[in-house]
């Protein structure tokens, strides 16, 4: 199996057990996650980034991954659900962080590691 196939395996694994959790039946407590994000990506041909907010509601699904800019990266993208499960669980209001992408570059270079980058802001909305 090629590192290619091997990420696709995972990623369909993973989005099998998440798929169809909506906010409301794991977070109850929840009115509103509202995800600001930066995402970037280094490589020999530049820098790309990418800016953008993500709204849930009790409704939506209960996954919070987001992609890689490098399309060609080895890993399951950036996953924020432990991070918000760990916020909401101390009832807080807002946190923030940084993670590294933990993929390689692509499947034919495994001793290169992906620049990819995300820099987060979560706030939550709490039911009264």
């Amino acid at each position: 199996m090629t590192e290619a196939q091997a990420r696709k395996l995972k990623q369909a694994q993973f989005n099998a057990v998440h798929t169809g959790i909506r906010v409301e039946q794991l977070y109850p407590e929840v009115e509103k996650i509202e995800i600001h994000h930066l995402r970037t990506h280094i490589s020999f041909v530049g820098r790309s980034q990418k800016v953008g907010t993500w709204v849930t509601i009790p409704q939506s699904e209960a996954y919070f991954v987001l992609s890689c800019l490098n399309r060609e990266c080895t890993s399951i993208d950036f996953d924020l659900g432990s991070v918000i499960s760990s916020a909401i669980h101390s009832k807080k209001t807002e946190v923030t962080g940084e993670m590294d992408c933990e993929g390689q570059e692509a499947p034919d270079h495994p001793e290169q590691s992906c620049d990819g980058h995300l820099k987060y802001s979560i706030k939550l909305t709490y039911k009264l």
